[in-house]
């Protein structure tokens, strides 16, 4: 007797291909560590906070232009570089001053988040945020 021959066609059993799948995705979701990003420190006041009044010279104002350019009552358009030497300065003169970051709406977050980053480095410990007003 003859023996037949089957012809045997290769083929990619797919009956366990979801199982693997869904394998790799827990362990994908398992290994992979998740960015946490940290902000700034900040104490924000609370309800029973009050309006303090304070005097010209214990303010230091620093604008954020809507072109990016920051700028000081004192000195005028500044790099980003010199900002926290020049708070350092400001600082040792009066160690209660309120540095206040005046923001214009059309002004890149970065930037802001840069100076804020620069008075955190120049350990300034009471800022406060504005906008800045159209036209200003």
């Amino acid at each position: 007797m003859a023996i037949k021959k089957t012809k045997v066609t290769p083929e990619i059993p797919a009956a366990s291909l979801s199982d693997i799948i869904f394998l790799l995705l827990i362990f994908f979701l398992v290994t992979t560590t998740l960015a946490v990003e940290k902000g700034l420190p900040m104490s924000l006041p609370g309800k029973q906070s009050k309006t303090v009044k304070l005097k010209q010279d214990a303010v230091f104002h620093v604008q954020i232009q809507a072109n990016g350019q920051i700028v000081t009552k004192d000195t005028g358009p500044i790099p980003i570089e010199r900002v926290k030497e020049l708070i350092e300065n400001k600082l040792g003169l009066n160690e209660k001053l309120v540095i206040v970051i005046e923001t214009h709406p059309d002004a890149d977050y970065g930037i802001m988040i840069d100076v804020l980053d620069e008075l955190r480095l120049a350990k300034a410990t009471r800022i406060s945020l504005r906008m800045m007003t159209p036209g200003a």
